[in-house]
């Protein structure tokens, strides 16, 4: 794990990783964020992350805008939450 965020909005703490999943290093989501349901290729900066949330008919993603807060960047056994 590289870090993690707080989201206002949905009042919901995400872990995020560097991504390793080809797909979304192609369209430079250099970030994988820890969804409910498995993993979103994304890039998190300071005060936003850009979620792919789909991919359109060309095969790019789209992405959704998330204004996040609290972003951490762990090092050894600080907690998120």
């Amino acid at each position: 794990m590289l870090g993690c965020f707080f989201v206002p909005d949905s009042q919901r703490w995400f872990r995020f990783r560097p991504n390793v999943d080809a797909w979304g290093l192609q369209h430079e989501l250099i970030h994988q964020v820890d969804v409910g349901d498995g993993v979103r290729s994304a890039i998190v900066r300071k005060t936003v992350a850009y979620v792919a949330v789909d991919e359109d008919a060309n095969g790019y993603p789209v992405l959704e805008r998330w204004t996040i807060t609290k972003r951490r960047i762990i090092e050894g056994t600080v907690k998120c939450a």
